[in-house]
Order: structure tokens, then sequence, then C-alpha cells
């Protein structure tokens, strides 16, 4: 009988190796939070903001990727459309459907300027990094006006008007005087000495502070971080009468330990307390 023919060496060691891929894939599919197949992210989600305040822990996108549910190996940058980016977080692992994990990210952020920005984020998985297909739009009102309005000037007794026939109507009443938008400043310059010993002195003008405490927040608008927050003593006797209230605000020291010099940087009181939302912002000398 003619001995069978053994097929070439070559052949042979073609089929080792697909088979040796096919057992390192499988391996490397098991492993947690190392991806078998590209990160399937969708479009950013719009937002709506306003100019100089900080929002927090905004959810920006949404993506899923084969695996295990592993959040702490991806990087999340956002692009803001305003020329800044800053780091975001992933706050949401689900897993969705066997072998896929659904992920959410957030980002916080403080707009310098009102209008429409487009949103994009990217996710970094390494060595894999994938950006939204379509950018979401960042809706960003204006902020208040913080001109102050100039003091009403004391009207004059207007005599009390005769009775109108009857055939002719009664005049209307005037007009009730416009309320003057609430405005907050900062008073004199601001160095790292001053904010370490004597902290920092702000004019509020408002007639309006129903609560005796305020919370005043400390922004970095080029990364849109919340550095720190203090709570703040208001006068509320002063406020009533119509006069302008003076804050001393103490920011913790590992606040501080974040601003440099010739840097500039944002203050916010959230809305309440008879307030609007108010901000405004200073430069360290």
């Amino acid at each position: 009988m003619p001995a069978r023919a053994r097929p070439p060496v070559s052949s042979r060691r073609n089929r080792r190796a697909v088979a040796t891929v096919a057992v390192a894939a499988a391996a490397l599919a098991a492993v947690p939070g190392v991806a078998s197949a590209a990160i399937h992210v969708e479009n950013a989600k719009s937002l709506k903001a306003t100019q100089g305040v900080l929002f927090d822990h905004q959810r920006v996108v949404a993506f899923d990727e084969a695996g295990a549910c592993n959040a702490g190996t991806y990087t999340i940058t956002v692009a803001w459309g305003d020329g800044t980016t800053s780091p975001g977080a992933v706050v949401k692992a689900l897993q969705s459907a066997p072998g896929t994990c659904s992920y959410e990210a957030e980002g916080s952020h403080a707009y310098a300027q009102s209008g429409n920005f487009t949103v994009t984020v990217t996710i970094c998985h390494q060595p894999e990094c994938v950006t939204t297909p379509v950018g979401g739009q960042a809706n960003v009102a204006a902020a208040a006006s913080t001109t102050t309005a100039p003091p009403e000037p004391a009207a004059a007794a207007v005599p009390e008007a005769a009775p109108a026939p009857a055939d002719q109507p009664a005049a209307a009443p005037p007009a009730a005087a416009p309320v003057a938008t609430p405005t907050l400043r900062v008073l004199g310059p601001v160095t790292l000495s001053r904010l370490r010993h004597g902290g920092l002195r702000l004019r509020l003008s408002a007639g309006a502070v129903t609560a005796r405490t305020l919370t005043v927040l400390l922004a970095d608008p080029a990364t849109g971080r919340t550095l720190g927050r203090a709570r703040v003593h208001a006068d509320t006797r002063g406020a009533a009468a119509g006069a302008d209230t003076t804050l001393r605000v103490r920011f913790p020291r590992k606040a501080l330990r974040h601003l440099r010099h010739g840097h500039r940087y944002g203050l916010v009181i959230p809305r309440g307390a008879g307030l609007p939302s108010l901000a405004t912002a200073f430069r360290v000398a």
C-alpha cells in the first residue's frame, strides 16, 4: 500500500500559528478591563449653562465596549468648544448585555462667554482612542448685568389730581419704580498673602438677602474646576434697609494652594437666599 503523503511543512506551521492566535485572543477577552472589540461611542450630549457659572458633574457622553466592566482603565477628555479642555470621569459602568459593558462620563466647566459651543469627548482605552462622531451643543446664556444702577432722585410731591368728569375715564396710576439688579464685586487688590491671612473682601449690593449665611464657590475658569467653597456671614439688617453688604470670605488653605500669581479666578454665589446666581472674577496680583 502506498504511504499517505504528509502536508508540506509550511502548511503545518500556518495551522499551528492560527490556533495559537485564536487561543491568545480568547485569553485576552477573558481578562477584566481588556477590550476585545472597538469602543462604540454615542454622540456627545447637549447642555445648557450660564456665563461665569460653574456646573459640576454634567453628563457628557455614553459609550460601550465588549469585555468586563472596568471604569478605571478609561481616560476621558472633554473639549468644551471655547478653546479649553478638561479631564472627565467615568461615573457609571453597567453590564448591559452578556460580554458588553455600558459606561457614562461627566465633566465640569464654566464658560467665560455666552453663546453656542460644540462639545466633543475623546475616550481612550490604550492603545485605542475614539472621539464622539457628533458634538453636543452647549447653549450658554449671558450672565445677569453687574452694573449698579444710579440711585433714583427723590420724587417731588405731586398734588392730588382733581376727579375726572363723569364722561372721561380716570387717569392710570403711575408705574412702579424698577428694582435694581443685585451685583457682586471684589474690593481692593488681591494677593496670595492677603488671601491667606485676611481673606477676600466682597461688596454685595442686594437689599434682598434673607439668609444669615451664604455659600461662595472659588472656580478656575480655565479648567472648569471648583477649587474650594466657603460659608460667610451676611448682615441681613443692612440688606433689609437697602444698604450694600460687605462680605469677608476665607477659603481653606488647600484651595489657596491651587492659586498662581497673574492668573484669573471666578467667584460664584449660587441662587438662593433671596438672590439670583451671582458671579464675578479677580486676578491674583
